[in-house]
């Protein structure tokens, strides 16, 4: 039986509160396999204004591996300075390849290293972990991945931990090229509406998994009794999305579309970046039409098809919102954390950091969504501090 197309034909749940239901996932097939990306020493990175390379750069994961399997349908997530994949295993020495060639595109444009690697499904049942997949309707058109169990994490630990020597860490630095295509970064950060925008990570302790589902199913409403709708919520909204021209902000997406151009190359394309801003500036301004594209709806779209709030066994959230909001989730984290119940991160910036892929301009256009200044990244070494408590 042909499992290609196990993700495509899954039934996408409609409200996000529902991820926090079993029955609404499934096992990832036998053939195939997790691949796992990750920046090492991110926070360093971070700490010296580089998130917009570290976010970049765990997009950028994806979208190679997305280009090179089209049309194919596969489960993904993004988490800031990393990402994880499941792949069937007949497409993966494609797949390798893609990673391959990130890791060295993230070395020399970015200086950045990237621990890279594949775990067969097979390989994680044998130590008694499972990875289900679910999916979630987030638009019209975009439906986002969600993973339940330990699986995942056991996969991602695999890899990154690099006191642990593992045949699935993929070391190779062979010159392979990737591709990039629909990869863009042209939007300023996005201001909060209400003051903050923080970047939330829950991971919830719990004996038996029934347990587990049912409090980050409490901590789920919780937050949107704190926070409100998704309106009021999300990080991203179209009054404050700003295209730029800042050299200073391009220069991420231009590095990594022209990696292995020569100079001629990398200069028409850092030209047709801006001569693309100023056009969309104005169709967006104007509310022009022009073929199937309305201009006057794209940031409405943009925003409806945001991955601000994810979940992969971990619960991950983006949220607009003010001080008094945050101090009264913090106490209720907070309380549950001295019951042993969960961990959390939770970073402060004043806005939100948008990669984007653009498969077309109509409204299969995806936008990956993170806090400014390290938004993930650094609300898990939260959780890596209270773990060691």
């Amino acid at each position: 039986m042909k499992t290609e197309h196990f993700y495509a034909d899954l039934t996408a749940t409609k409200e996000f509160s529902e991820i926090a239901d079993l029955s609404h996932y499934v096992p990832l097939p036998d053939d195939w396999s997790v691949v796992v990306s990750d920046v090492k020493n991110s926070t360093v990175a971070i700490n010296k204004g580089e998130y917009k390379a570290v976010n970049i750069t765990g997009v950028s994961v994806i979208t190679s591996i997305l280009n090179v399997l089209k049309p194919l349908s596969i489960p993904y997530i993004f988490g800031g300075d990393g990402c994880s994949l499941c792949v069937p295993d007949n497409v993966l020495p494609a797949v390798r390849n893609a990673l391959i060639a990130t890791k060295s595109m993230a070395q020399m444009q970015f200086n950045l290293q990237l621990r890279i690697g594949i775990v067969p499904i097979s390989a994680i049942r044998k130590v008694g972990y499972e990875v289900l997949v679910g999916k979630h309707q987030v638009s019209k058109t975009y439906t986002q991945a969600a993973f339940a169990g330990t699986g995942l994490e056991y996969a991602e630990n695999l890899i990154k931990d690099d006191n642990n020597e593992t045949e699935y860490r993929i070391e190779s630095n062979d010159n392979i090229e990737a591709d990039y295509t629909g990869l863009e970064c042209r939007w300023d950060n996005v201001p909060s509406q209400h003051g903050e925008t923080i970047s939330l990570i829950v991971k919830v302790n719990a004996d038996n998994q029934e347990q587990e589902y049912k409090i980050y199913s409490e901590v789920i409403y919780k937050i949107s009794k704190i926070y409100g709708d998704e309106s009021s919520s999300r990080p991203v909204h179209p009054d404050a999305m700003k295209t730029t021209l800042k050299g200073e902000l391009l220069k991420y997406e231009a590095r990594t579309r022209t990696h292995g151009k020569n100079i001629i190359q990398i200069f028409l394309y850092n030209l047709k970046i801006r001569v693309q801003v100023l056009f969309g500036r104005i169709c967006m301004e104007y509310k022009i039409k022009t073929g199937n594209i309305n201009w006057g709806q794209y940031k409405t779209v943009a925003v409806n098809n945001a991955d601000y709030r994810k979940f992969d066994g971990i619960l991950r959230e983006v949220l607009s919102g003010n001080e008094t909001q945050r101090h009264e989730l913090e106490r209720y984290l907070e309380e549950r954390h001295q019951k042993g119940e969960c961990v959390y991160g939770i970073h402060v910036s004043d806005s939100a950091l948008i990669t984007c892929m653009i498969n077309n301009r109509t409204d299969s256009h995806f936008h990956f969504i993170d806090g400014a200044d390290g938004g993930y990244a650094m609300a898990a070494t939260m959780i890596k501090q209270q773990l060691k408590e």
